[in-house]
């Protein structure tokens, strides 16, 4: 059993079978999980062996007595765990999937992550929804405590590439729905990440017209809205941090542009 509540922000631990166990005063979501068969049309080799079940997810869990201010707030905090092991030599990864438009804006919707244990390689490209043509990819090798965040127009999944769990949490608007199409339809992401000769290594999507050259992200702290490496996203939410930018993104436009993101059609 590993104790995850401090980075959590709630009392939660993972158990020795790979499940969440929630405390007292927590809600307790049944998690849904997501089978090798669910993610056949997104693998380097659908055809080879591994796990049954690659990853759960536990939507919109969190403190009893946050439930409201959240819901209010438009907000849902999920916890993710992604198991160890491959498909062939390719890594068990999530689906991965795209952000729909914010109602009314020139953005889609932004996401923010927080690994809780283990490891993780947050893969993330601009373009290659609708033409197969990718302006940007990037590849973010994070671990326990490292916040990323999502910003518009990027599609993204999220690899584990270690031995143990990955769990992760994520903060999310709370009408956000996924969309899922535009991945199966080019068989995954832009690269798969595999293992060669005992090394991760990225191997380029043929369906895909380009493959610019990955851009590597380090881990930082996000100041302007309250998230720091190494803190609870959850405590800092209840504690004031700034997760408006979830639920109405086009009031952060200049946070954007620093990201080298602009309103869709610029």
């Amino acid at each position: 059993m590993i104790d995850l509540s401090d980075i959590a922000g709630f009392p939660v631990s993972l158990r020795d079978d790979g499940y969440l166990e929630f405390g007292e005063g927590v809600i307790s979501p049944a998690p849904e999980a997501r089978r090798r068969s669910d993610m056949a049309e997104v693998l380097l080799y659908p055809e080879q062996s591994g796990p049954d079940i690659l990853y759960h997810m536990y939507r919109a869990t969190g403190l009893e007595k946050d439930m409201i201010p959240m819901m209010n707030a438009g907000l849902r905090y999920d916890i993710t765990v992604i198991h160890p092991g491959k498909i062939g030599s390719e890594y068990i990864k999530t689906l991965g999937h795209y952000h729909p438009m914010a109602p009314g804006q020139l953005y889609t919707y932004p996401e923010v992550y927080q690994v809780l244990h283990g490891k993780a390689h947050f893969l993330m490209q601009k373009g290659g929804d609708v033409t197969g043509e990718i302006e940007d990819f990037v590849i973010a090798d994070f671990e326990k405590g490292n916040i990323l965040l999502i910003p518009p127009s990027y599609g993204h999944v999220t690899v584990n590439p270690d031995s143990e769990p990955l769990v992760m949490a994520n903060w999310v608007a709370r009408e956000f729905s996924s969309i899922y199409e535009p991945i199966r339809a080019r068989k995954g992401m832009a690269y798969y990440n595999v293992e060669y000769r005992d090394k991760s290594i990225f191997m380029p999507n043929d369906s895909y017209g380009t493959h610019p050259k990955p851009r590597l992200q380090n881990p930082g702290d996000i100041p302007e809205l309250g998230l720091y490496r190494g803190k609870s996203m959850y405590k800092s939410w209840q504690e004031g941090a700034d997760l408006n930018f979830l639920v109405k993104p086009h009031l952060y436009a200049k946070l954007w542009e620093s990201m080298g993101v602009g309103a869709a059609g610029n």
